[in-house]
């Protein structure tokens, strides 16, 4: 199929290459999303096929998918496994939810090129234990002790997106919620460039995380290089 890309795109995709040099120099980059914003999957899809195309070792990392699922990841992407058998054994549907449309084509690209994708969401009953007893209490391996606290400037932006959700009764459980999140998926990609030296690990995440994992990142190793591509 033929893609039409709106100039807008086509822009997008040359800052890419621009910066294809600059990118290089990286051990990790975080590729911001609005999750239902077809562009910001297109870029991520160019992004990827760029530093591809130029010989660049690369790891995909997904907060669409959830840890304990990895192996029906791997599975899929290897062509074990039909999409829709991925979907199911994924529970895909029940806890990411959007159209699968919007990541069927970097994950394409990644199977046809044996590039790995890894799952970095923390499992939804991890949430709900935190939820009920706080970060703090909750013993999980996805969170692995110490835990960082919330940054100055992570509480006032929670802060803001409180006062626009009144709904929101439990002010602390919502940090927890929002820190954990960050944490297990900033670890996750901590142990992925561990375990893979030689590879940028390319992680897919809302642009709401970005600057969060990034900075834990350097929490858990100061000399990590991270760029972020909001």
């Amino acid at each position: 199929m033929k893609l039409n890309l709106s100039p807008f795109i086509v822009f997008i995709i040359g800052i890419i290459l621009a910066f294809s040099n600059t990118l290089n120099r990286y051990d990790i980059i975080l590729v911001g999303e609005v999750h239902t914003d077809e562009n910001d999957h297109r870029v991520q899809l160019e992004l990827i096929k760029e530093l591809h195309k130029y010989g660049k070792k690369i790891v995909i990392g997904m907060e669409m998918f959830q840890q304990p699922f990895q192996k029906y990841l791997d599975d899929y992407i290897e062509g074990k496994i039909s999409e829709e058998e991925f979907l199911e054994k994924t529970e895909y549907k029940k806890r990411w939810g959007f159209d699968f449309k919007y990541y069927k084509d970097i994950l394409e690209f990644a199977r046809q090129n044996k590039i790995k994708v890894y799952a970095l969401n923390i499992p939804s009953e991890e949430l709900k234990v935190i939820k009920d007893k706080g970060i703090n209490n909750a013993e999980s391996k996805f969170l692995p002790k110490p835990i960082p606290t919330l940054s100055e400037n992570e509480i006032k932006e929670l802060e803001e997106v409180l006062k626009n959700h009144p709904q929101i009764k439990d002010k602390k459980a919502f940090f927890d919620i929002q820190l954990a999140w960050n944490y297990s998926m900033a670890y996750k990609i901590y142990q992925l460039k561990k375990e893979n030296p030689d590879y940028v690990v390319l992680a897919l995440v809302g642009k709401g995380h970005t600057e969060g994992i990034k900075r834990i990142l350097n929490i858990l190793d100061k000399d990590l290089k991270v760029f972020i591509y909001n």
